[in-house]
């Protein structure tokens, strides 16, 4: 605790031990802190400051660089805003997102950002500007205070990719790397919606590998999941980025087509479709390399459609008439009428 007597301004100049005075309270605020006048030249920089920017008092006193300590080019610390006036547009253009008022202090900002500039791998900071004002009002300068959160900020976003982790494998078949069934569900529920409320509809294509069984009884499980693994990676290698597929069953597979028609859905389904059965699988039980073919069946949502059912049903009448009239083919359902695509 600090205790002031008022012998203690006896003698000497008052002002210059009144500086001393505030220069001592300063350096024993153990949060990094740096004071601007009115005209943005920094009267006060303490040891705190000095330690987390590697800034030395003796070179940043009574220069307008602030900046350099935080920044790799110039431009504005939140202080410097704060005396400017402190307008959101202003604060907002620099930590857009990054910034709150303070609840404690009136015409404060409270931010936080990354500083790729300050220590060997840059530091997260937390930091508050206040206005500091004479008798009238006026504003006469500006504080800041700064906090290193490097380590709650690591240990947040570590949690967050932990998550995140977490996530993607709850929603991903570990086998192929698409999408599992639960994600194709919660993906048509917000497909569907979409078509309600926007009038954009999407086209959903439902694959089937074509004898797969037999191969797999044939030739081994292992060489039936080197199919499924290739297959996976071609449909990956195939569609957009907005586009998204999934492992819908055993060696079943579908893909949802965002703002796409039948032709467009139809033309990568074949692209898919010519890849898989001219693809030789070389297999360690027989000599010979072994083929696969798939069959595709592809509708698209309809304003009419009230369940995702009804989108997944006509896909599935499409793809069940491929399987019966010869496979390796691609077989559409528009509206109530099939359509015959292509034959392998």
């Amino acid at each position: 605790m600090l205790v002031v007597d008022n012998s203690d301004f006896s003698d000497g100049n008052p002002l210059e031990q009144q500086e001393t005075l505030l220069e001592t309270v300063f350096n024993r605020i153990p949060l990094p802190t740096f004071v601007l006048d009115n005209n943005h030249t920094i009267i006060f920089w303490n040891k705190a400051l000095e330690q987390l920017t590697n800034k030395k008092r003796s070179e940043m006193i009574g220069t307008q660089n602030q900046w350099i300590a935080f920044y790799a080019t110039e431009r504005p610390t939140l202080a410097d805003l704060i005396i400017e006036g402190g307008k959101d547009e202003a604060v907002s253009q620099l930590y857009e997102n990054k910034y709150k008022t303070s609840a404690l202090i009136e015409d404060a900002y409270e931010a936080e950002d990354f500083f790729p500039d300050i220590g060997e791998k840059g530091e997260w900071l937390s930091f508050t500007a206040a206005s500091i004002t004479d008798a009238q009002g006026k504003v006469i300068g500006a504080i800041e205070t700064l906090t290193n959160i490097s380590k709650e900020k690591h240990s947040q976003i570590a949690l967050q990719e932990s998550e995140e982790r977490y996530k993607q494998l709850s929603i991903t078949d570990t086998l192929t790397g698409l999408y599992n069934r639960r994600h194709f569900t919660e993906k048509m529920i917000a497909e569907l919606e979409r078509t309600k409320r926007y009038n954009q509809y999407f086209a959903l294509c439902i694959i089937d590998l074509d004898n797969f069984k037999l191969m797999n009884d044939a030739y081994g499980h292992l060489f039936g999941d080197q199919i499924l693994q290739k297959f996976g990676s071609m449909i990956k290698n195939n569609i957009r980025k907005i586009d998204t597929a999934y492992r819908y069953g055993g060696e079943e597979f579908a893909i949802i087509f965002p703002g796409t028609s039948l032709e467009g859905a139809v033309q990568v389904a074949n692209r898919i479709r010519v890849e898989l059965s001219v693809f030789a699988f070389a297999n360690e039980n027989s000599e010979k390399r072994i083929r696969a073919t798939a069959s595709f069946g592809i509708s698209t949502s309809s304003a009419a459609d009230s369940q995702i059912e009804e989108v997944i049903k006509r896909a599935d009448k499409a793809l069940y008439k491929a399987k019966k009239t010869g496979k390796n083919k691609i077989e559409i359902l528009r509206d109530t009428a099939f359509m015959s695509i292509l034959n392998g």
